[in-house]
């Protein structure tokens, strides 16, 4: 049975925006989830300052031109049911085919920005989805559960690593463009969710300013009790739900976190970091300042996880060679970007390392594209799958798993040494060969924090963790 950091005074919940703004305490109350706390139990949490990115490339990603490219010299569509089509891209990207990097392997969407980390870097080949539904993959690889239906199970990753590290930032998660649940969880585990940087700002931004005597007199009357009718009312536990996001609102506009995140500031730091993640203009939801928003979440201990789209728009089943390469690439170079700035900066626990290094990333999408091309010269959706992760806790500059030689669907993955085998034995397979799932990715990235991962009901994969 898992066990629960306990809940921190003033969890979060859920709450609407319009109450916050009569009380004048911000909106942020309503860009929370989760209601229905689960038991905890007071427990000793391993690698409490271990940060967390999950980064998600939207639409389900070309695995050619990215994560487990071919040589089109040596693939012929006929024999190996593989077409790269590299000479079907435009300017840059037909020149880049096959980017090799030691023991890894990028596709022509992989830009310079992220191939200046390659030796911090690894793949993971050879996943298996299980499903070609947009809804389904994404749901999978953000909980690790497979879906009934259409509906998630269980909670996000993030939110399981909050709740068994317990509330150790003001913001524990935040969920920029992905989808976040946090089901049984204490509510601390909830992230706050938004859609681009003007949602993050309203929630820790105040919307109007009020006389202090006027603001003492609000927040001692948000602090009272509730009186018999309160509690009449709260038998569902709603009404102390949005009491707590109340509170934790007015915590964010003490704490003037939003500063943090003006990427309209003209100080030589934040002008330096526009630069890097290349922003040149207001574009809230852009991947450059989401990438730049989690950066500072992270360099400035605001949040523990954060997940943060940085693709989107990949479901090219048409205009393949228009869109999918610069419509990825733009991700790959926000991750870069991210990736730079968190080595740039020194942990403020142990300024000896980056927060790179005290930080675990994974990059991820809901599923592959078909290796050969339909009949509109586009990709359809395709049941393998890759992810890129890096960081702390994580062997560095290696490629486990593989996809087949001929139609690329996923092989078996001996999880002690990485190695993809095409026909296993039954002795192998007891030994530890399998095939790769979400499970076994996201238990990796637990284990590497010593958190517990057995929920999940797969094991890690043990040559992606140093020892």
């Amino acid at each position: 049975m898992r066990k629960y950091l306990p809940m921190l005074p003033d969890p979060r919940g859920f709450a609407r925006r319009e109450t916050l703004a009569l009380l004048g305490a911000g909106a942020g109350g309503l860009l929370l989830s989760g209601l229905v706390p689960r038991g905890a139990a007071v427990a000793q949490a391993p690698a409490r300052g271990r940060k967390f990115v999950f980064a998600y490339f939207e639409g389900g990603w070309d695995l050619l031109l990215g994560l487990d490219p071919r040589d089109p010299a040596a693939t012929n569509p006929a024999q190996h049911q593989i077409d790269p089509g590299y000479d079907q891209l435009d300017g840059a990207f037909r020149g880049r085919g096959v980017q090799k990097r030691g023991a890894l392997a990028f596709g022509p969407a992989v830009p310079p920005a992220l191939l200046a980390h390659a030796q911090d870097l690894s793949i993971v080949n050879g996943i298996t989805m299980d499903t070609a539904a947009h809804e389904v993959g994404r749901r999978y690889f953000i909980t690790g559960r497979f879906p009934r239906g259409l509906a998630a199970v269980g909670s996000s990753t993030p939110a399981e690593i909050v709740a068994q590290l317990g509330e150790a930032a003001p913001i524990a998660h935040l969920s920029a463009r992905v989808e976040a649940y946090a089901t049984g969880l204490p509510p601390y585990a909830s992230a706050l969710s938004v859609n681009g940087l003007g949602d993050l700002m309203v929630a820790l931004k105040p919307i109007a300013q009020l006389d202090p005597n006027v603001r003492a007199a609000v927040e001692a009357f948000q602090d009272g009790s509730p009186g018999c009718e309160g509690t009449r009312m709260d038998r569902d536990g709603l009404a102390a739900a949005m009491g707590r996001s109340v509170t934790k609102s007015r915590e964010y506009l003490k704490a003037q976190l939003g500063s943090l995140f003006d990427v309209a500031r003209t100080d030589p730091e934040m002008s330096a970091l526009r630069t890097l993640y290349g922003i040149a203009g207001p574009a809230p939801a852009a991947p450059e300042v989401l990438a730049l928003v989690a950066g500072q979440a992270l360099k400035n201990d605001v949040c523990q996880c954060v997940s943060v789209g940085l693709a989107r728009d990949l479901d090219t089943h048409a205009n393949w060679a228009q869109d999918q390469a610069p419509r990825q690439e733009r991700g790959w170079n926000a991750l870069g970007a991210l990736i730079s700035d968190l080595k740039n900066t020194r942990s403020k626990r142990d300024p000896a390392r980056s927060v790179f290094e005290e930080t675990t990333i994974l990059a991820w999408s809901e599923f592959g594209r078909t290796p050969l091309f339909n009949t509109i010269r586009g990709r359809d959706h395709f049941l393998g799958n890759s992810a890129l992760v890096a960081g702390a806790g994580l062997r560095r500059g290696v490629t486990v798993g593989r996809s087949a030689a001929v139609g690329m669907m996923p092989v078996e993955t001996d999880l002690a040494t990485g190695q993809g085998i095409d026909s296993p034995t039954d002795a192998e397979r007891a030994s530890g060969v399998e095939m790769l799932t979400p499970r076994h990715v996201l238990a990796t990235l637990l284990a590497s924090a010593g958190l517990d991962h057995t929920y999940l009901r797969a094991p890690p994969i043990k040559a992606l963790l140093p020892g």
